[in-house]
């Protein structure tokens, strides 16, 4: 009998914090494979760790996915199912998660090229669906999302070996600092910030309520 043990590359969720330079590349395609991306958009996605896409879908669109959020938030057999997470003080809706099942709506975006074209690009691959969630956290009366790493997350909680993965964002609402708009710090994906403390039990089901596991000290 062999045991394949494989050393982790990034430790996270142990008793101290610690800070582990990135291990994996950051564009995973040969140079010069096509894709939507331009070259020089890849260049930046590389240094920045994100990039930025003016009107990824058009107006009309976004009025018909803002239409099924407003359908499925309101939807009490959605409300009631385990995938969605509630607000602990307003009792509202604040997330929905795997919604690439709950709706075919969101399931042709998923599926779409203009987003699957452009992950498959950065990752030199195939791609698959690792998480889909709508985000209905208002800027105001709401517990907010704090500083974090997606990919830490999903390390620690998913097994979730090697930095091959994208998170995609699509607003549906104008990005302000009035409205709970989203921040992302350029250059934080050189690095890997493992977070001290042990992961509660279940921690999925109240880390999108409250965060307590995962969040990196002020200091890093």
């Amino acid at each position: 009998m062999t045991t394949d043990v494989r050393a982790d590359l990034y430790p996270s969720r142990g008793a101290a914090e610690m800070t582990t330079p990135r291990q994996d590349p950051v564009i995973w395609s040969a140079p010069g494979a096509p894709g939507p991306i331009a070259a020089k958009d890849l260049q930046s996605f590389e240094h920045d760790g994100f990039l930025a896409i003016d009107q990824l879908v058009t107006p009309d669109e976004v009025a018909e996915y803002r239409a099924e959020l407003d359908r499925l938030v309101a939807d009490p057999l959605v409300r009631a199912d385990e995938r969605s997470i509630i607000e602990p003080k307003s009792q509202s809706v604040r997330s929905v998660f795997e919604v690439h099942k709950l709706s075919e709506v969101f399931a042709r975006l998923v599926r779409d090229e203009r987003v699957v074209g452009r992950a498959r690009q950065i990752l030199g691959s195939d791609v698959y669906v690792h998480q889909s969630r709508i985000n209905v956290k208002p800027g105001f009366g709401a517990s907010g999302f704090y500083w974090h790493s997606d990919f830490e997350t999903w390390h620690a909680e998913d097994g979730l070996p090697h930095m091959r993965a994208v998170s995609v964002s699509i607003a549906l609402t104008e990005n302000l600092d009035t409205n709970g708009g989203l921040m992302i710090m350029p250059g934080s994906h050189k690095s890997f910030v493992g977070c001290a403390g042990e992961t509660p039990k279940d921690n999925y089901k109240k880390s999108l309520q409250m965060q307590d596991a995962g969040i990196p000290s002020d200091e890093v």
